[in-house]
Parts: structure tokens; sequence; C-alpha cells
């Protein structure tokens, strides 16, 4: 197949389904804006400094692969003014796929209902997610998003939902379990957002486990670009993302690839709707305390439960795995003339 994705980068997820379809023998490419983190793109859709000129160009480069590509997987938006592109591949019955990766559709009035540790402070954001959800279910009745924690957003305006998760480079990152032997553990944590991750109470649980005389080294990861991140993670022995949000996202599962353990947070109620065996140690506001000291006192525990994520991330996140879920995806709608 002929797959185009764009146009926005979410946390490298474009270019890595671009990547795997790529290694599972597709024609595939991206189609993206740039950002901070120089994530790879085939196409780049800025390609002068003006915006309205940069309209143009994609215009007429869009009308190019319109008849060039068999599928086209948008990422949060469409790419033309209005949405002229969706407008366009609806006319000529060329298939596309939206997909959305949180922030994008979340709506902080019903987590906040649903989370009791979710902490956003601006609860009346629906507007804006309502709109872009609106609209999309108006152009299509399937949506694809990483897990199953955004259904109680998108349920009430899609028929179908594909799950595929998070993706990650499992060549590029290779693990280095947490040593055995080690009696001092170094616990990294890269709070992109400190609100967000919960940073205060990770903060706040360490430095109670000091007063407690307990041993540990404490990194925290801050404006490096990413392989810089990427070899401190590689050192640690205890990953701590976040404590808020409720389901992992993508730092994660770099952590597990890693061979990490990685202390997150994620729902109760959301649990059985991740894949069997899920390696994330849970932690909350109130039992982080608890859940680092058992770490930090445990490396065997510490390297089994790493050993474990790894073997997860290969299993459920790898792009090419990932890859396949899309390709199956694309496939039944181009064999139902959707």
């Amino acid at each position: 197949m002929n797959i185009i994705q764009l146009p926005f980068e979410i946390a490298s997820q474009l270019s890595l389904s671009t990547q795997g379809l790529k290694e599972i023998g597709h024609n595939a490419k991206s189609a993206s804006y740039p950002t901070k983190f120089y994530y790879r793109r085939d196409y780049n859709l800025e390609l002068t400094k003006f915006g309205f000129i940069n309209k143009i160009l994609n215009t007429f480069r869009f009308f190019k692969w319109a008849h060039s590509y068999d599928i086209f997987h948008y990422h949060q938006s469409y790419l033309l003014p209005f949405g002229l592109d969706i407008a366009y591949l609806k006319l000529i019955n060329k298939p596309f796929f939206i997909q959305f990766h949180g922030s994008d559709i979340r709506i902080n009035s019903i987590e906040h209902k649903r989370n009791p540790y979710y902490q956003e402070p601006e609860i009346n954001n629906s507007k804006k997610q309502i709109k872009r959800l609106k609209y999309w279910s108006k152009q299509t009745n399937e949506v694809i998003i990483a897990d199953n924690s955004f259904d109680i957003f998108l349920e009430p305006y899609f028929n179908t939902i594909h799950i595929t998760r998070q993706l990650v480079d499992t060549s590029l990152l290779k693990p280095v379990y947490p040593d055995v032997d080690r009696i001092v553990p170094k616990i990294v944590h890269a709070p992109t957002n400190r609100d967000t991750k919960g940073t205060i109470y990770i903060e706040k649980a360490l430095e109670s486990l000091r007063l407690k005389n307990i041993e540990f080294e404490y990194i925290q990861v801050e404006n490096m670009t990413h392989d810089e991140a990427i070899k401190i993670y590689s050192q640690a022995d205890i990953i701590a993302d976040e404590l808020l949000i409720g389901s992992h996202g993508i730092f994660a599962c770099e952590g597990m690839a890693l061979g990490k353990p990685v202390v997150t947070y994620i729902q109760e109620t959301l649990l059985s709707t991740y894949p069997d065996g899920v390696p994330i140690v849970n932690a909350n506001p109130d039992t982080i305390e608890s859940v680092l000291e058992e770490l930090i006192l445990s490396p065997q525990k510490r390297h089994d439960i790493g050993k474990q994520g790894r073997e997860y991330v290969e299993r459920v996140h790898d792009i090419k795995v990932v890859a396949k879920r899309l390709e199956k995806i694309y496939l039944s709608k181009l064999e139902n003339g959707k």
C-alpha cells in the first residue's frame, strides 16, 4: 500500500508509525511540520517562514498526493484550511483515518469526575475538544487511538474505535537491566510538566524516604535533547513517570524498552483494558512512598520487572507490531470499498 501520514507530529508517533509501515513492506511517507525534537519526516510542511505561502504550496502538494497514495492517515487535524483536503478525499472516495493522541480530545471536566488525582487546572476546555470531535465524526465513523483510556470521550461520537497502542522503536532502545548487586539505586524522573506529572508528590515521597535513611540517587531530567535524556534513562534503576493522568504514555514505553521498572499511575477501572501482563508499577500520590521504598530495597525485583517490561514492549509496542495492526485496519477499509 501507498500510505501517507500527516500533518502533526505528536511525541514521535507519526514518524514511528511511518517507519514501522516501511519495515513491514509498505510505501509509507510522513508529511509534518517541524518540531523542536527534529523527528524524521519525508516531507517538510513548513517550506518557508510565511504561513500563507506554506498553505498555497501544501495545497498543490496535497492534490498530487491525493492521486498517489491509497491511504491518508491524519494525526490530530486536517492539513488544508477548512478541511478542504478531507472534503476532496471524500469526493474521490479515497480512504482516510484520524488519530488522536490525548490532550487533543481529553475533556478536563469529565476527567476530573472519574479520576480523583487529575489536577489539570483548566476545567472548562470542552469547547475546542468537542468541536474537534464533532467535525471528525461527521467525516468518518472510525477513529484511531493508542489505548482505551480515551473511550469515554470518543464513544459518543464514533462507532468504531481502533486501539493500536503507543509506538517505540525497540531496535534503537537497547535494554540495560538494573544490576541486582546495586544497593543504592538511581531513580530518574523527567517532568516535562511538573503539575501534570505530579512531580511534587514524587519529591515529597523521596524526602520522606531520606528521613528514614533509605539510600538512593535521584536524577531529574529537564532541558535536554531526546538522545541526551535516553542516555540518562539507560543508567536508571527505577523510572518514576507520572502520578495523576491515570494512563501511561510514551515515556513509560521507552522506560520499559530500556529494561527499567516504570512507576506510573493507571486508574483501576482501566487496568483490565491493557494487555495481560502489563508490568507497570502502579502508584498514585497516596501510595508513591511505599511503592518506591519497596523498589529501592528490592534489587532483584527491579531487575525482574525490568526484564518483564522489555518483553512486554517488544510484544505490544514495537513499531512493526503496531504497524501490522494499522495494516489490518487499512486493508479492512480498502476491501470494504469505503
